[in-house]
């Protein structure tokens, strides 16, 4: 079996692929459960993100070289080939070393940020509830999810790490040279607006949200803002100086022509526009219009990078902590024959327990003959032998990587 990680990311496409390519939130359990059920996969959960679109999935051997291509022409069945010639596969110990990288923030176009965690845990949630996650591929994740806690925590790559949203209002405010009593509309109601949101409204913003659906209503009562319908924001347009767009609409939400009608209410005054969504919610096109700033993901993260030298001085600590949790990961995951040792890491830890609790129960009394405390002795690894046969035989009859992991995980043996 293989570990693959197959995807394309700021990095590696432009914004154009990565918007044929991403995989809307409502899509994710479906896509999982066809590449799993269709295409020969024995694992397999999908990231994606405005800025990246990972699959991880296990594999045979065999396939292992037919994964980027079948996942291309999913992704994009009118055959271009333009998402396959942008894509990047991993294999193995590369591929758990960018699950690693990935989830600890360090692939991030804001280095560090803390968003892209709770995006990988999600991922993991949706391919567990799904069914598609193997005991390899449950393990890696898990291990990297772990391994970027304990990156925020033990080093100060996360400490003041903007999130995309607040690198956003930033450019906002640069914009407009102060955000105090300035009206800025937030489109899609997020986890990305809630974060601009509360940021906007420690700055003074006056702050305006679309009110379709329950989570946008629910969004304006937080924050005190005013619901705006979207059908309807040209009559609220003189009191707009920002837009920041953020949804998960698999379409554009605002065309050019509209942006143009707006700007004619506002006689063309500075609008600037922060289009966060891939696939985007604002038209390209909206650039033109005469007054308009638009400030999609890309441009967002080309200011980001002349942001980042202190950032990156932080990578180094963040990089060893992977490396030592890499090995401990590849250790279980890399050998094939993993049953001997195990059973007796299984066995051991099984010992290790029992004799630990027959001490304290007999601790320092004296009132206990030596029969007694050899008959408890017997009795407590006669137990034992019992309780772990089950393990041990299925540990023997599979001779499967994916049932080794899988009994270590349950043990916790590599803790």
């Amino acid at each position: 079996m293989r570990l693959v990680a197959a995807g394309l990311s700021f990095r590696t496409a432009p914004l154009a692929v990565r918007e044929a390519a991403a995989i809307p939130a409502a899509r994710a359990a479906t896509t999982l459960r066809y590449l799993v059920g269709h295409a020969g996969l024995h694992g397999a959960a999908v990231l994606s993100t405005c800025n990246r679109t990972d699959f991880y999935v296990v594999c045979p051997d065999h396939l292992s070289a037919e994964v980027t291509p079948r996942l291309a022409r999913y992704l994009d069945p009118g055959g271009s080939r333009a998402v396959e010639r942008h894509m990047v596969t991993l294999e193995d110990r590369d591929a758990a070393m960018h699950m690693f990288r990935v989830a600890s923030g360090l692939e991030s176009m804001v280095i560090g940020e803390a968003q892209v965690l709770g995006q990988f845990k999600a991922a993991h949630r949706v391919a567990t509830e799904a069914g598609t996650v193997d005991a390899r591929l449950d393990y890696v994740m898990r291990r990297a999810i772990s391994t970027a806690k304990r990156v925020r925590t033990s080093t100060a790559l996360g400490r003041g790490a903007a999130s995309l949203s607040e690198i956003a209002v930033e450019c906002a405010r640069a914009s407009c040279g102060n955000l105090e009593g300035k009206g800025v509309l937030l489109i899609g109601a997020g986890k990305m607006s809630r974060l601009a949101a509360n940021r906007l409204s420690d700055q003074g913003a006056r702050l305006m949200t679309t009110s379709r659906g329950e989570s946008s209503r629910r969004l304006a009562r937080a924050v005190g803002a005013e619901p705006v319908a979207l059908a309807a924001i040209e009559e609220v347009a003189d009191d707009v100086d920002v837009i920041i767009a953020s949804t998960d609409s698999a379409t554009v939400v605002l065309d050019a022509t509209r942006v143009e009608a707006l700007q004619r209410r506002r006689a063309h005054r500075p609008l600037c526009i922060v289009d966060l969504a891939v696939p985007r919610d604002i038209d390209a096109a909206a650039a033109a219009v005469p007054g308009v700033t638009l400030i999609d993901i890309d441009e967002l993260g080309r200011r980001v990078a002349t942001k980042l030298d202190e950032r990156r001085e932080t990578i180094p600590a963040a990089e060893e902590i992977i490396d030592g949790e890499l090995e401990r990961t590849v250790t279980v995951i890399g050998q094939r024959d993993t049953t001997g040792p195990t059973i007796a890491a299984l066995v051991e830890w099984a010992e290790t327990l029992r004799a630990q609790e027959v001490a304290r129960t007999f601790g320092a009394r004296n009132d206990i003959d030596d029969e007694t405390r050899a008959r408890v002795d017997m009795l407590t690894r006669s137990m034992v032998r019992k309780l772990l046969h089950g393990p041990v035989t299925r540990l023997r009859e599979a001779g499967d990587p994916a049932t080794t992991v899988a009994i270590r995980e349950a043990f916790r043996l590599d803790r």
